[in-house]
């Protein structure tokens, strides 16, 4: 009768580990099915970074620049290791978007810039700054504005004109009760010239949003459209032309350098065995004189094992990543993912290099 108490408090911690288990199970599931909407839901429209488009690794926070921003603390979002790595600086925007509710036109806030934050502002828009968000994992990006009167060959003039696009318009597709695509643009109509930086400007800043029905999208292919986007710089496309020549012509200089050292030493085996046992006593010249050099035992012993060893490893965690990616053990198509991947498996695949360096 005494141990009854004991038994009713394991039990019921038993119950609750079983319920907590239960909902991180239904969790999971609901977040690898994606999420879903009622209309009128609140969607969240995360702000990124901003950088030069010529050079994708240079990026800032996105609120380095002055833009619109909410009242008090704005929410951070958790980043995961890849996401560290690749330059993310989440953050929650003041856009205000609802799930199937359309916004013609919306004034997010009226700003005065100060002299110095049009010139951050101008001196982004002429290194070609673009920005990036986030709406259900899903990336978009657009220019913060544009210089007009620029000079192909001179670059940008005295006469050119620097124009921000305050207005920002947000095109959201849906399957059912799913966000399947996003899309931004801006609105040329609304530009406002801030060329001159020496003098306050008044900015008002707007946004729209338009549902878009995307029944032939379902939630699992909504990252194919990516694979053709354009707005990436061109160097990132994968040119596959270039890397077969490029394999080819190794191939063939390996080939005619393999056949020119086997005649080479077809013609000095052939010589060795016509000459008689008193004529070998000739000086060696050539590729010969490095004969007693091939096993000989090197000076930095330790650092050929280390180089081989951790030739070893990465070449393991190349294969186990490849092979990971394949059988869909993580989705490469996720922000990070491959750069969490890669120094996971890099640390799993340690003893390799440590069982390669020491034989």
């Amino acid at each position: 009768a005494r141990r009854r108490p004991h038994r009713i408090v394991t039990a019921a911690r038993t119950m609750a580990g079983l319920r907590a288990l239960l909902a991180l199970t239904l969790t999971a599931a609901a977040a690898a099915g994606g999420m879903h909407y009622k209309p009128h839901d609140p969607v969240f429209i995360i702000s990124n970074k901003v950088g030069p488009f010529n050079n994708p690794s240079e990026t800032y926070q996105y609120y380095s620049l002055p833009f619109c921003r909410t009242a008090g603390k704005q929410k951070r979002h958790h980043h995961e290791l890849g996401e560290y790595l690749v330059g993310d600086r989440k953050i929650t925007s003041p856009y205000q978007v609802s799930f199937l509710d359309n916004v013609q036109w919306f004034l997010l806030c009226e700003k005065t810039l100060q002299p110095d934050e049009v010139k951050s502002f101008a001196d982004a828009i002429e290194d070609d700054y673009y920005f990036e968000m986030f709406l259900e994992d899903l990336p978009m990006w657009g220019y913060i504005g544009e210089v007009e009167g620029e000079d192909l060959l001179l670059g940008h003039l005295e006469t050119a004109r620097r124009y921000l696009y305050p207005h920002l318009h947000f095109s959201i597709g849906y399957n059912v009760d799913q966000i399947v695509s996003v899309n931004v643009s801006t609105n040329p109509q609304r530009k406002v010239d801030i060329t001159d930086d020496l003098m306050e400007t008044d900015v008002s800043f707007s946004y729209s949003v338009e549902w878009v029905p995307k029944p032939e999208l379902t939630w699992e292919n909504r990252m194919s459209r990516y694979h053709d986007s354009r707005f990436l710089p061109g160097t990132f496309e994968i040119h596959w032309l270039s890397i077969i020549n490029s394999f080819v012509l190794v191939l063939l200089l390996t080939a005619f350098l393999t056949i020119i050292l086997m005649r080479v030493l077809k013609n000095d085996f052939t010589r060795y065995m016509d000459v008689e046992e008193d004529e070998m006593g000739e000086e060696e010249s050539g590729w010969k004189l490095i004969h007693g050099d091939v096993f000989r035992f090197p000076n930095q012993t330790n650092l050929f094992a280390a180089l081989v060893g951790a030739g070893g490893q990465l070449c393991c965690t190349t294969f186990l990543l490849l092979l990971c990616a394949i059988t869909g053990f993580f989705r490469p198509t996720k922000r990070g993912a491959i750069l969490t991947a890669m120094i996971v498996l890099y640390a799993l695949t340690s003893f390799i290099g440590g069982v390669t360096s020491a034989r």
